[in-house]
C-alpha cells in the first residue's frame, strides 16, 4: 500500500462528509484522518422539525463532532476554510492556519439562496440549522397567547416547506393562517407521487393556503408582494419562512477547477479534474452524466459510501470505481404524529408511518454519542411492532 504522510481532509462535516469519514476510518483503521467544519454540532436536518415541536429535544439530535469524531479516533478541527491551493495541496483557514494533505475531500453542503429576491434576508426566518431553528420559534411563541390569528406565509412547497407548514399548524393551533407560496404548478413536484398526494391531504385536512404559479416578487417587514398570472398582490404578512431552494456553500476556489450551476464539476468517481486527490461529494457538487441527482441526504450518505471505499482503491492502487445511485425512497413529517413514507415499492402513511420514520433516521444516525444512543433506544422499542407488521405483508 502506497505510504501516506499527511491527512486525509474531509472539509465539511454533514451527511456526506460524516458517512466518508466513518466507513474510511472502519475501512483502514491506520489512515490519518482530519474532519473540518465551521460548525461545532452535527444537524440532522430531517428532525429538526420534530425539535420544533418539541416531540424531540435539541440535544437528542445535534451531538458535537468532537465526542462524534474523538469516539471513532479521527481528529475534529472546527474552522472556516479560506483558500485551497491545490497545486501545493495546502488549505488556507480563517485563523492563518495552513494545513497539507495528501487527499482532500469536499462536502461543505448547501445555504439558503434568496434568488435574488428584494428583502429576503432582512425580513424572513429561515430552517437550516440550530440557530434558524431557535430564532423562529423564540419569534412564534410570541403570539402564543394572542387572540387575534396572523398571516404566516412559507415560501417553496418542496419537503421543507410542506413539513414545517404542517408542523406548525399542529403546534400552534388556530394561532395563524398559513399559506404556502409556490411557483410551480405543483406542491412537492420532484417527490414520489404517494407522498405528494398525502401531503395535499395533509394540507387540506389543516385548511393551509396553497397559492400555485405564484412568484414572490418583495418582502417588506409588513407585506409580501406575489406575482400571480400576470397581477401583482400585496399581502399582509406577521412572519414569512423561506424555503425556496439552496445555493452551494463554495469555499474559495481558484480558476482551474471547473464549475457548472455554482457547483464543482466531478466525473463519475468524484474526483475534481485537474486537482490531484481532490474529491467533492454533496450538494456541493455535481457528477457529469448525472446532473439531476436530488440535493438529499440519501445522496449524499451513498456519496460517502462509496468515496470511502474508492478512497481505499487510490491508496492500495487501484482502479477507482464510478459511483451509482440507488434510490431507496422517501420520507416526509405531515404533523404531529404523521408522516408519508414511497420506498422500496412500499408506501405507508399516517402515525405508523410516522414511527417508521423516526426508526430509519435513529438507525442512520451517527450511534455514537451519549446523545444519540438516547434517541435510538427510545425509537428501537418501535421495532418489534413495525417488525410484525412488515411480516404480515404479502
Amino acid at each position: 500500500m502506497k505510504s501516506i504522510k499527511k491527512p486525509i481532509v474531509i472539509v465539511g462535516a454533514g451527511f456526506g462528509g460524516m458517512t466518508v469519514a466513518s466507513n474510511l476510518k472502519e475501512l483502514n483503521p491506520s489512515l490519518p484522518i482530519l474532519v473540518v467544519d465551521s460548525e461545532a454540532k452535527f444537524i440532522f436536518k430531517p428532525l429538526m422539525y420534530e425539535v420544533l415541536s418539541e416531540e424531540l429535544s435539541m440535544w437528542e439530535t445535534a451531538p458535537e463532532f468532537s465526542n462524534i469524531f474523538s469516539n471513532l479516533g479521527i481528529t475534529f478541527l472546527r474552522n472556516c476554510l479560506t483558500k485551497i491551493r491545490f497545486d501545493e495541496k495546502i488549505l488556507e483557514f480563517s485563523d492563518d492556519l495552513n494545513i497539507g494533505y495528501e487527499c482532500l475531500i469536499l462536502c461543505t453542503g448547501s445555504l439558503s439562496s434568496n434568488f435574488s429576491v428584494r428583502g429576503v434576508d432582512e425580513n424572513c426566518y429561515f430552517f437550516n440549522n440550530l440557530n434558524d431553528l431557535k430564532k423562529l420559534k423564540s419569534f412564534l411563541q410570541k403570539f402564543q397567547n394572542d387572540k387575534i390569528k396572523k398571516n404566516l406565509f412559507v415560501i417553496g412547497a418542496g419537503p421543507s416547506g410542506v413539513e414545517i407548514a404542517c408542523k406548525i399548524n399542529d403546534i400552534y393551533k388556530n394561532k395563524f393562517d398559513i399559506s404556502i407560496v409556490e411557483r410551480s404548478n405543483e406542491i412537492l413536484g420532484r417527490n414520489k407521487i404517494f407522498n405528494r398526494e398525502e401531503a395535499e391531504k395533509a394540507l387540506e385536512k389543516r385548511k393551509i393556503n396553497v397559492l400555485l404559479n405564484s412568484t414572490v416578487q418583495e418582502i417588506s417587514d409588513q407585506k409580501i408582494s406575489i406575482l400571480d398570472g400576470s397581477e401583482i398582490k400585496d399581502l399582509d404578512q406577521d412572519i414569512v419562512i423561506w424555503t425556496a431552494g439552496v445555493k452551494p456553500n463554495l469555499p474559495y476556489i481558484d480558476a482551474q477547477v471547473t464549475q457548472k450551476d455554482g457547483r464543482i464539476l466531478v466525473n463519475e468517481n468524484f474526483q475534481i479534474d485537474n486537482c490531484v486527490n481532490s474529491f467533492a461529494i454533496g450538494d456541493i457538487s455535481i457528477i457529469k452524466g448525472m446532473e439531476d441527482l436530488p440535493l438529499t441526504a440519501q445522496v449524499a450518505m451513498q456519496q460517502g459510501n462509496h468515496l470511502a471505499k474508492n478512497i481505499e482503491l487510490l491508496f492500495q492502487e487501484k482502479e477507482l470505481l464510478p459511483f451509482n445511485f440507488e434510490d431507496n425512497g422517501e420520507m416526509i413529517s405531515l404533523g404531529i404524529g404523521e408522516a408519508s413514507i414511497s420506498a422500496l415499492g412500499v408506501t405507508l402513511s399516517g402515525k405508523f408511518a410516522f414511527e417508521a420514520r423516526r426508526l430509519i433516521y435513529a438507525s442512520k444516525m451517527p450511534d455514537i454519542s451519549k446523545s444519540l444512543k438516547s434517541t435510538a433506544s427510545w425509537l428501537f422499542q418501535k421495532k418489534s411492532t413495525i417488525n410484525n407488521f412488515i411480516n404480515k405483508k404479502p
